[in-house]
Formats: structure tokens, C-alpha cells, sequence
């Protein structure tokens, strides 16, 4: 479990890492969006905070990471830890793909944020019906 939390918790802190950097990839390889047409400024912006929300999220778990006794619930607590944990490269393969697809095409974006909220939601699930060690 501390290997676990320690995951999420680097990981949280490299995604923020990764946000500064998307920042500075906006500033310096596109001027900071200016110019650009106002759908592909808006892809680009809610990727980029879209990761800041996840790495965040990593971090939390990261340090609230809890052992459940209930086999159920410890699968369960795995299953989210998965989707928490290939999140934010999804995101950023997103940042990179998503403004340059046809029709605000967001496969990656949507992927990610689903996966997000299905695993906040089964966390929040968990705490409520919990009992952990």
C-alpha cells in the first residue's frame, strides 16, 4: 500500500510538473494562444487544466490512500488507483492531439474525464460504506 501511495503522490507531482510545462509549450510555441481560432484555444486551455485537475487528484490519493479490509473494496480501491494512475497521460496525449482533431473532437479528453468521475464516485462510495483498517 505505501508503494501505492507513493505513486500517487509522485505522479500528482510530476502532472504538475507537467502542467507548468504545458504552460510554458503554450507560451513559447504558440505565443500564448494569441492568434489562434477560439475552439483550438479552448481545447488547448482545458487540457491544460484538465491535467492540473488530475495530478491533483493523484496527490490527494497519494496521501489519503487507505487499506480496506473488504476484499470487495480493496478491488474496487485498485480498480480506481488503475484509472487515477493512466489518467494524466491520457490527458497530456490529449493536450498534444485534441486541438489539431476535426469538429472539437475530444476521444481523450472525454476518456480521461469519465474515467475521473467514475473513480471519484466509487471512492466517495467506498468512504461511506467503508471500513477501513
Amino acid at each position: 500500500m505505501l508503494f501505492l501511495r507513493r505513486l500517487h503522490f509522485w505522479l500528482g507531482v510530476s502532472g504538475i510538473v507537467a502542467f507548468l510545462l504545458t504552460g510554458q509549450y503554450m507560451d513559447k510555441v504558440y505565443d500564448h494562444l494569441e492568434g489562434l481560432p477560439n475552439d483550438v484555444r479552448m481545447l488547448f486551455r482545458s487540457s491544460h487544466i484538465y491535467l492540473l485537475l488530475v495530478s491533483v487528484a493523484n496527490l490527494v490519493l497519494g496521501l489519503h490512500l487507505q487499506r480496506f479490509s473488504d476484499s470487495v473494496k480493496r478491488v474496487l480501491q485498485y480498480i480506481v488507483s488503475a484509472i487515477l494512475l493512466v489518467t494524466p497521460f491520457v490527458l497530456l496525449a490529449g493536450f498534444f492531439a485534441e486541438p489539431h482533431m476535426d469538429d472539437l473532437m475530444r476521444p481523450y479528453s472525454r476518456t480521461a474525464l469519465y474515467g475521473l468521475f467514475g473513480a471519484g464516485i466509487t471512492m466517495i462510495i467506498m468512504e461511506i460504506f467503508g471500513d477501513s483498517d
